[in-house]
């Protein structure tokens, strides 16, 4: 799980980032128990302004050489963007909605698994999206605190000491696949409520004729709530 003690800043991702891309159709809501429709989603968090650090080790030279230096880029850019969302998923917590922005970056098969994650009873590990929890383990109800606010804009920070941000290909299903194993977390505030939030990550992209798209995705635990 994260190491908020081990953890480089990253700026921030944006819908911006996405410019371009052909996007599947809309996607429904999922929560049972949003807040009610007028409630205004925050806006997104400002765009990255530096390249996501990743470990230069043989799994990123092999990357390099399979898609080139620039879509490995993009792709652990994605990657970032996806696992802010993810921690700080404002957009879904207020309204109840799938965050937009994911159409573009996640493979509509995943799409699908992850929004019907969602549905599941609790206690079950998601992949990736995950429900606000009423006791936090650090005596904060999130699930009532978001009705009085929800910003995920801080810095979005990955673990650099137990789970290292590498890359490497995996070729054991038809064509090349990039693959990432990570740590990420990010700071949410809930009104006047602060918290951080973790994961670990294994992330899956397949290059698209419009770009990469998150194929898979996989966690071992529930999302950490740490205090921030």
């Amino acid at each position: 799980m994260v190491s908020v003690l081990a953890i480089a800043a990253l700026p921030g991702c944006t819908a911006d980032d996405a410019a371009g891309r052909a996007a599947p159709g809309s996607v429904p809501a999922t929560s049972t128990s949003a807040p009610p429709p007028s409630a205004m989603a925050p806006p997104p968090a400002p765009a990255p302004t530096e390249p996501v650090p990743v470990a230069r080790d043989a799994g990123y030279a092999d990357a390099v050489a399979s898609f080139g230096e620039a879509q490995v880029q993009q792709a652990v850019t994605d990657h970032a963007r996806i696992a802010r969302i993810a921690l700080a998923d404002c957009h879904r917590w207020t309204t109840g909605r799938t965050d937009p922005a994911l159409t573009g970056l996640l493979d509509p098969a995943l799409l699908n698994r992850v929004e019907e994650e969602l549905r599941r009873p609790p206690g079950s590990v998601p992949s990736l999206l995950s429900h606000l929890p009423d006791d936090d383990g650090n005596g904060h109800d999130l699930a009532a605190a978001v009705r009085t606010g929800c910003d995920g804009s801080g810095p979005l920070r990955y673990d650099t000491g137990g789970v290292p941000n590498a890359v490497h290909v995996d070729r054991s299903d038809g064509g090349p696949r990039l693959v990432q194993v990570a740590s990420y977390a990010v700071t949410v505030t809930f009104g006047g409520t602060v918290v951080g939030a973790g994961q670990d990550w294994v992330l899956t992209s397949t290059p698209t004729a419009s770009g990469w798209r998150l194929t898979d995705a996989a966690a071992t635990a529930q999302v950490n709530w740490f205090p921030a």
